[in-house]
């Protein structure tokens, strides 16, 4: 993965806000932003509402070198998103970035599969983008709840794209995991790329593993600084994972299942794209379990 860039406050203004189905896609204006970003990296945006202290992060949708302009794609699930969603342009943003390690584009073509979970597909049509151009083979699958949770996609030209939802209402019905491996059985190896919930992760994780293909995962934790301090974001690897934390200090904690050293990772600094096979996703369930 891509190292990080030293992080900074960027001269940021919104330019532009329009509908993207059930969320809202922010155009932002800040060079310093866009001259470093990389597809899987993110912002963290300052907020104004009331009971709201921290800044708020968001992957970065998306580029265009020639306007200055980055896309964030923003769904109203609280106070700090349902602020951003009704700013209008003109407005001076508070903006950190970009943040964090992006994906990993192979250095050959190949032919790629990128899974993604609601508006986390919009972070992997950049992706799709930068793929395509450098002349690898991409389908982009897309799944969600419902048709209005779908991210549409429209950035990707020549690129294959299933969608699927649970209901039907769109699409393919079912999980965007079984469209996975039903592609999986059809052309030739693929390396796969996936954005979304953790649980939808760790089903990708495990195919990827079944079958051997390489897989990159952009991890969705909860963030409070974003700038690797606050350790709120940690990620549970396996041995060899990167930086380890434990109670009292730095360094190895068995976690009591005989599968020795339990490693945490900070998703806003080693992350948020990680080697699919560096995460406990054992762990991942167990904290999702006890809420």
């Amino acid at each position: 993965m891509m190292a990080p860039p030293v992080a900074r406050d960027a001269a940021a203004t919104l330019v532009d806000v329009r509908p993207a189905g059930h969320y809202r896609v922010l155009t932002v204006r800040a060079p310093e932003v866009v001259a470093q970003a990389w597809p899987g990296q993110f912002v963290s945006v300052g907020v104004e509402a009331a009971r709201t202290l921290l800044r708020r992060p968001f992957a970065i949708a998306g580029v265009d070198p020639g306007r200055s302009t980055f896309d964030v794609v923003v769904a109203s699930v609280g106070h700090g998103s349902g602020w951003l969603a009704l700013q209008h342009p003109g407005r001076a943003l508070d903006v950190v970035g970009p943040l964090g390690r992006g994906f990993a584009v192979p250095a050959t073509a190949v032919r790629c599969l990128l899974v993604g979970g609601g508006y986390g597909t919009a972070a992997l049509e950049w992706l799709g983008e930068r793929l395509a151009d450098d002349g690898h083979e991409v389908e982009l699958l897309s799944g969600a709840a419902t048709a209005s949770a779908l991210y549409p996609v429209s950035r990707i030209s020549g690129a294959l794209l299933v969608e699927t939802t649970e209901d039907g209402s769109r699409g393919r019905t079912g999980l965007v995991t079984a469209a996975l491996t039903e592609r999986l059985g059809h052309g030739a190896p693929a390396k796969i790329f996936a954005c979304g919930p953790m649980p939808m992760l760790a089903a990708v994780a495990e195919i990827a593993r079944l079958r051997g293909c390489d897989c990159q995962v952009a991890v969705e934790e909860h963030m409070g600084c974003s700038v690797g301090v606050c350790m709120t974001c940690v990620v549970p690897t396996v041995e060899g994972g990167g930086e380890r934390q434990r109670a009292g200090g730095w360094g190895p904690e068995g976690d009591g299942r005989g599968r020795g050293p339990v490693s945490y990772v900070r998703a806003c600094i080693e992350g948020p794209v990680l080697n699919a096979e560096r995460v406990d996703w054992e762990s991942v369930r167990r904290r999702a379990a006890r809420g």
